[in-house]
């Protein structure tokens, strides 16, 4: 392999906080906006222009794993907090309505324009005003660990101007690809195929006669499918209605390269990805066009910013969620979040798979699994679909009101790390060492639910 030396660079120091948080999806919304609720001065770095992460740049247009059904047709909270907070808050707006049944659970449809526009007002306008300073266009490229403690002492960003630094005392890596773990020296692992989801592309239709597509039963779009587009990626997926007049989401699209999943931390395929993505859309369009009522006067207005990702790397942490513990509705004794989104599976051919929970049943997410484990950085926290689980798991927790309910508890976790690091000196912030049952305390008093034994 050819390599290339790139010389050193001097990195100018544009912030210095208390936490730093890499990533602006449900994950990195919630951390951010949770540190600053405890009183830390926070940094939110987004590589997009606009926050929200799959919320917004992949479209998806269903906000996942907030309900758990308690039996046929009725559901209930499953996540509280922020994640509540963010979807009543859109409710409020007229830009969403939940709890929608889907299979055997439910989930928040939502228009993505208003999330982008509610996380804006959000992060501007959080608790403690100020204590959130926000960088858009601001790709986290490395990091710059202490070689005596081991601590991430800086965040490295790629800015039109160079390197810029922004210095913190706790990190929470909520990239969804361990961006930052992997720059610390975080061991990760990544799925092959077969252990690894395949993406999407979301795709937006105008001029749909909703009405007539909704009178026509589009539940019977696999039947459509199955009878006349063999060509299609999917056997299945769904149109989603977004509340505005003749518009709605379509999710049909599966990209895979070869019949295998691509890797979207490799270049090569992420550009596959794109293209093969919105050529795929057109294909999908054509054929609702053709084939299903309501559609036929449809265009295909534009697909979303960026493919869908369900799965890259994911830490080793001081614990790993598992596909058994799911199953097994598992509790914790650091129980920071709840879960109870069926296990989702992309992985075969054109399916998708689901294993649903019984009725009523959840399962909940350990503090260790946003841990490294024993040996890495002492400041450094994971939350999002990076944390350490396996594929089974994250097959069920990757989803976004779980993905925020993490991120809210490491940006608590992270503002009581830097409390505790207050009066030791040098010596760096250690999440490692939270007070779990003052954490627990702390995010139930926000209005999360079920971390109880």
């Amino acid at each position: 392999m050819r390599t290339l030396t790139v010389a050193a660079r001097e990195a100018e120091v544009i912030l210095d906080v208390d936490v730093v948080v890499c990533g602006a999806g449900p994950a990195g919304l919630g951390a951010a906006l949770a540190a600053a609720r405890a009183g830390a001065r926070v940094a939110l770095l987004e590589r997009y222009g606009f926050l929200g992460g799959n919320f917004t740049v992949a479209s998806v247009g269903t906000m996942c794993g907030l309900y758990v059904r308690t039996a046929p047709g009725a559901f209930d909270l499953v996540t509280g907090g922020l994640a509540r907070r963010f979807a009543d808050a859109l409710a409020d707006r007229g830009a969403a309505l939940g709890p929608y049944p889907f299979k055997d659970t439910a989930v928040l449809l939502y228009v993505p324009w208003a999330a982008k526009r509610l996380a804006d007002h959000l992060v501007t306008e959080a608790d403690g005003r100020d204590r959130i300073a926000l960088l858009l266009h601001a790709l986290v490229s490395d990091v710059v660990v202490d070689p005596d403690s081991g601590a991430v002492t800086g965040v490295i960003v790629a800015s039109k101007q160079g390197p810029k630094a922004v210095c913190a005392k706790v990190v929470i890596d909520a990239t969804g690809d361990a961006d930052v773990a992997v720059a610390a020296g975080v061991a990760t692992v990544t799925g092959g195929p077969g252990s690894r989801q395949f993406g999407s592309m979301q795709f937006v239709l105008q001029h749909v006669d909703v009405d007539a597509a909704m009178a026509a039963g589009l539940a019977r779009l696999g039947e459509e499918i199955a009878a006349h587009g063999a060509h299609l990626s999917r056997d299945g997926g769904a149109v989603i209605p977004t509340f505005r007049p003749g518009e709605v989401i379509g999710a049909m699209v599966r990209l895979a390269r070869d019949g295998a999943p691509l890797d979207a931390t490799d270049l090569f395929d992420l550009t596959w990805g794109e293209l093969e993505g919105r050529r795929r859309a057109e294909e999908a369009t054509a054929f609702l066009r053709e084939h299903v009522p309501g559609f036929a006067d449809a265009f295909l207005a534009d697909t979303a910013t960026q493919q869908g990702v369900r799965e890259t790397r994911h830490i080793a942490g001081r614990v790993t969620l598992a596909g058994a513990d799911v199953v097994a509705a598992r509790r914790w004794p650091d129980a920071v979040a709840a879960a109870a989104w069926p296990q989702e599976y992309h992985v075969r051919g054109r399916s998708t798979e689901y294993e649903f929970l019984p009725d009523g049943a959840s399962y909940q997410i350990p503090y260790g699994a946003l841990v490294p484990a024993a040996g890495g950085p002492p400041n450094l926290l994971v939350a999002g679909r990076c944390i350490s689980a396996d594929h089974d798991a994250l097959a069920s927790c990757r989803v976004m009101a779980p993905c925020m309910a993490m991120g809210e508890a490491a940006g608590e976790a992270a503002a009581l790390a830097v409390r505790a690091a207050a009066g030791r000196g040098d010596e760096p912030a250690d999440v490692a060492a939270v007070d779990v049952a003052e954490l627990r305390a702390r995010l139930t008093d926000a209005g999360a639910i079920g971390l109880q034994p």
